[in-house]
């Protein structure tokens, strides 16, 4: 089978490298960044981490790529979905499934206008990289990926599970995978966007007073629009959630501060505390926490003149 990574950053290049690695199928990375593409080409794509590792694999383009793709999975920039969407369109016909693993949520509502519901299939992950310089990655923790296709299409779904898991990235089939990304997208609506705003780590944050009352609010605000559209999340649950995962990160910059403080980057902003927002909307709910939240780092965007 031919798999494109369209968007090969971190995330993008470690799951290219594992599938290309471990399994029989083709992989394609595609990407923007010229450095990045000429390295890979000519010197290999170099793995760091827990064991170093070079492998031969292809890079371009998206426009340079011609062949028609059993598999494409997105990894680009949430914000930056659209744009990629149009540039791969040609690689798609109705064969053709799309996983979607970015931060974040409300990403099917780009994505179904590209392809039918029955060839989308959303998931969540927490594999951990970093790209630490054009054509080299270190992958810092075995992770896992649950997936789900979102059209009815368990078949297919189970198919795209199967592929993952020849590369050994821990996959599986999850029915309630919703959940999954409601719960990931608490932390990052949580630790992301503070920290960002406050230019912290995480464990700087949770260690202030002030944290536990906005981490109250805005979790009461993503459960509530949450099981108002149709996933059963309880408060008490994620909130112990989020607290045993910040004392895990309590030394890590999260990747919104990084964007924003560090490389002066728009965030991903509104597909996380913004959706909520536009789908507290849709059920009539307030979210005052997420809606300040999300326009104090459009403001802080503005203000940098964040690219």
């Amino acid at each position: 089978m031919l798999v494109y990574i369209a968007g090969s950053g971190a995330m993008g290049c470690t799951i290219g490298y594992k599938i290309s690695k471990n399994s029989d199928n083709e992989v394609i990375l595609l990407d923007y960044w010229q450095d990045h593409i000429d390295n890979i080409n000519n010197n290999g794509l170099t793995v760091k981490g827990e064991f170093d590792d070079n492998i031969k694999i292809q890079a371009m383009k998206p426009s340079e790529a011609s062949k028609k793709a059993d598999l494409i999975v997105v990894m680009t920039k949430s914000m930056y979905l659209k744009d990629m969407m149009e540039a791969i369109s040609h690689l798609i016909d109705e064969n053709t499934q799309i996983l979607c693993l970015l931060n974040g949520m409300g990403h099917e509502e780009i994505l179904k206008n590209y392809v039918n519901l029955n060839q989308i299939n959303m998931g969540v992950t927490i594999w951990a990289a970093a790209l630490e310089e054009p054509g080299s990655i270190t992958i810092r923790d075995i992770g896992t990926i649950d997936v789900k296709n979102i059209g009815g299409n368990e078949e297919a779904g189970k198919k795209v599970a199967d592929i993952l898991n020849e590369g050994k990235l821990n996959a599986r089939y999850d029915k309630n995978v919703m959940y999954a990304i409601w719960r990931k997208v608490m932390v990052n609506g949580t630790m992301n966007s503070m920290t960002a705003l406050l230019e912290c780590t995480v464990g700087e944050f949770f260690a202030i007073d002030a944290h536990e009352r906005i981490i109250d609010e805005l979790v009461k605000e993503f459960v509530e629009v949450g099981n108002a559209d149709g996933v059963n999340l309880d408060k008490k649950e994620m909130l112990d959630y989020i607290r045993e995962t910040s004392k895990a990160a309590k030394d890590h910059y999260p990747s919104m501060y990084q964007d924003l403080v560090e490389r002066n980057r728009k965030t991903e902003i509104d597909f996380i505390n913004g959706a909520v927002v536009n789908k507290g909307k849709t059920h009539n709910i307030a979210t005052p926490y997420n809606e300040i939240i999300t326009q104090l780092v459009h403001a802080k965007e503005e203000l940098n003149d964040a690219k």
